[in-house]
């Protein structure tokens, strides 16, 4: 177990590296210049030539790399060209609101997909198990921009039950901060407006956002239980009269979770990166809609500190999952 951490760290290292190289390499190549996008079209050559030389962009891109590479290693993420405030000071700022949309879709991947998998395993070639297989595909196959535009369309548009935009309403004073998470910060300082309303402006993009993933935790539950109520233990169980709820929980699932616990950590990693496509739709002021809205800006540090900070996540997530795949399977150990 401690080998696998301390490998899982050594990647986490090799991984950074490798997305500081692609990133920053592809960001590059993007047409545009940020002086010109900062100064503003009329802006003479010298002005151009001056903020150049104040971002660094004057020198060879190798140079430059480099120069971010010496700044990475002190837990320097560079300046933001667009807001010109340190990137590791707005990711920070933003980066409650994601992670709080991100477990609620979590959660509602989990609560969900886990039952309906379930019962479509228990009802075989039924018409629950039909439907969940028709969930599943349409999960994976819709994009998340059409599956957001059209509740916005049914629940905000045409029955007018939940916002469409933001964290809060914009007449309601979000809560006293504590942890930057407004459904706990209104539950810690007992401010049920604020608490109200961040729910319902989370509904809606926490439910687009866990489609995808439900999908996939439905159909991987479906296919793990079905292996596991065929092995010879279950019949056994069966045999000496186990059935029920016993069986299902005590016997059947906690196997059939083995393998699905490498997809719900993944799942996870992958909410975390699908957030940039939903906060934009619903305007949720997280890390993705910062980063969309700077890379408009050709913001070079911005987009490589988003790019950091998801690839650095998704490592630590994939190390946690295999702990508790550990855990769970104590051949793992061995």
């Amino acid at each position: 177990m401690i080998q696998m951490i301390v490998k899982r760290l050594g990647l986490i290292l090799f991984v950074v590296f490798g997305v500081t190289l692609v990133t920053f390499f592809m960001s590059h190549v993007i047409p545009g210049d940020p002086a010109s996008l900062i100064a503003g079209q009329r802006a003479s050559e010298e002005t151009l030539q001056s903020i150049r030389q104040q971002l660094g962009l004057d020198q060879p891109v190798w140079i430059q790399y480099f120069h971010y590479l010496g700044d990475l290693l002190t837990g320097d993420l560079g300046t933001s060209i667009r807001t010109q405030r340190p990137v590791l000071d707005e990711l920070i700022t933003f980066f409650p609101a994601t992670i709080e949309l991100a477990i609620a879709a979590f959660a509602i991947a989990i609560v969900l997909g886990i039952p309906l998998g379930i019962l479509a395993a228990l009802k075989k070639n039924s018409i629950w198990d039909n439907l969940s297989r028709v969930f599943s595909i349409s999960g994976v196959s819709i994009p998340v921009f059409f599956s957001g535009l059209i509740v916005i369309l049914i629940f905000y548009g045409k029955l007018g039950w939940l916002p469409s935009n933001g964290r809060i309403a914009l007449d309601i004073n979000p809560p006293t901060h504590i942890t930057g998470f407004y459904i706990l910060d209104s539950i810690f300082t007992g401010d049920m407006v604020a608490l109200k309303s961040s729910l319902q402006h989370l509904i809606l993009p926490a439910l687009v956002l866990s489609y995808a993933q439900l999908a996939v935790i439905t159909r991987q539950v479906r296919a793990s239980m079905l292996e596991v109520m065929s092995q010879e233990y279950i019949r056994t169980a069966v045999a000496n009269g186990i059935k029920g709820r016993l069986l299902i929980i005590s016997y059947a699932l906690k196997n059939a979770l083995i393998p699905t616990v490498t997809v719900i950590g993944v799942a996870f990693g992958s909410l975390l990166g699908g957030a940039v496509v939903t906060e934009t739709i619903f305007g949720w002021p997280g890390m993705g809609k910062f980063v969309v809205d700077s890379i408009s800006y050709l913001d070079f540090p911005a987009m490589m500190g988003f790019t950091i900070i998801i690839s650095i996540g998704y490592v630590l997530i994939n190390l946690i999952v295999d702990i508790i795949y550990g855990l769970l399977n104590p051949q793992m150990k061995q």
